[in-house]
């Protein structure tokens, strides 16, 4: 390519960022999806827009997904905006993250989504669907994940200390070395997670679901355990601990 094409498409790219960014401020809800349509193919055009993009697109949903917001069903763009994040190349990341902090992300659908290391601290997505998403890394402290559906989600090596995660399906998630202290997991299904290595230190598991976990190297200090034993059959058990159990609360 010669220098004076390649210059001609960094001006190209330049200038449909430009107007993109223009039109995420529209009155229009149809014209500001159109803009992040835009972005999203900016990134795949020009990886190397692609950092400046993440930072636009986070701030985006930041600013939209607030309290008012009752569900992101209803606000199509920013559920396009998230799309847009979840499904991007984290090889061109650079050093962007997606940071999606305090949102309000109500029945989200962020199935198969990429958000690793994404910055979810205090962010709402109760009732969402993460199914089978990568969040290895993230930060989802303090986040509100009550009955989300976490199937098949690899959350390794994520922070979810004091995170609310009742009645939370977390099936066949993969929790390996995740920080999952004081988290309150009352009521969630684990059945088949993977929390080897993970710390659960004052987690709460009142009536969990705890059939097949994957319990090697797990930080079980000071657990609460079910109050009623679990039907002891091949989709529930009562509260195992390995080696030593965990003190009574």
């Amino acid at each position: 390519m010669s220098d004076e094409l390649a210059i001609s498409e960094q001006g190209q790219i330049a200038d449909r960022y430009d107007t993109a960014v223009e039109k995420l401020v529209d009155p229009s809800m149809d014209v500001r999806r159109g803009a992040i349509y835009s972005m999203q193919s900016i990134m795949t055009d020009s990886p190397r827009t692609q950092p400046a993009v993440i930072d636009m697109l986070s701030k985006y949903i930041r600013d939209r997904a607030t309290k008012k917001l009752t569900s992101t069903e209803k606000s199509p763009d920013v559920q396009a905006a998230l799309y847009a994040l979840g499904n991007r190349n984290p090889a061109h990341d650079g050093n962007a993250v997606i940071d999606l902090r305090g949102a309000h992300l109500r029945e989200a659908k962020l199935e198969g989504m990429n958000l690793t290391n994404a910055d979810l601290r205090g962010t709402i997505i109760s009732g969402g669907n993460i199914e089978k998403a990568r969040l290895s890394g993230a930060n989802l402290e303090r986040a509100v994940l009550t009955g989300t559906n976490l199937t098949g989600a690899d959350l390794s090596h994520a922070k979810a200390s004091k995170a609310d995660l009742k009645k939370a399906t977390m099936t066949d998630a993969n929790l390996a070395n995740a920080y999952v202290e004081q988290a309150d997991l009352r009521d969630a299904y684990l059945t088949g997670a993977d929390l080897s290595g993970a710390d659960l230190a004052g987690a709460n598991l009142e009536g969990a679901y705890l059939a097949e976990i994957t319990w090697n190297d797990t930080n079980l200090t000071g657990v609460r355990r079910p109050e009623r034993d679990l039907p002891d059959d091949t989709s529930h058990r009562t509260f195992e601990t390995p080696r030593s159990a965990a003190p009574d609360a």
